[in-house]
């Protein structure tokens, strides 16, 4: 039974027009968006100034500035991802 409940939705399909087999990456978009954000791109900077006084120093580590970066960008991102998705 369940063998023929797909083989039915398999039928009903319809064949993907060109634009729908181009399928494109939605959290790019959004991503590019948030990292401009005032918030997001404030946090960017502190991870460079980071990145620079390592440079400098020849040690040391930015992983927490980096985490928060990225944390901002993906907090921001998921308030649109979702209803976006098919």
């Amino acid at each position: 039974l369940l063998q023929l409940r797909l083989t039915r939705r398999a039928r009903k399909r319809r064949p993907m027009s060109e634009e729908e087999d181009e399928i494109q990456d939605q959290k790019q978009t959004i991503d590019a968006k948030c990292k401009a954000t005032l918030a997001c791109a404030t946090m960017l900077v502190e991870y460079e100034a980071c990145q620079a006084r390592i440079e400098a120093k020849g040690s040391g580590s930015c992983e927490g500035q980096y985490g928060d970066w990225v944390h901002c960008v993906d907090a921001c991102a998921a308030k649109s991802l979702f209803s976006k998705l098919k």
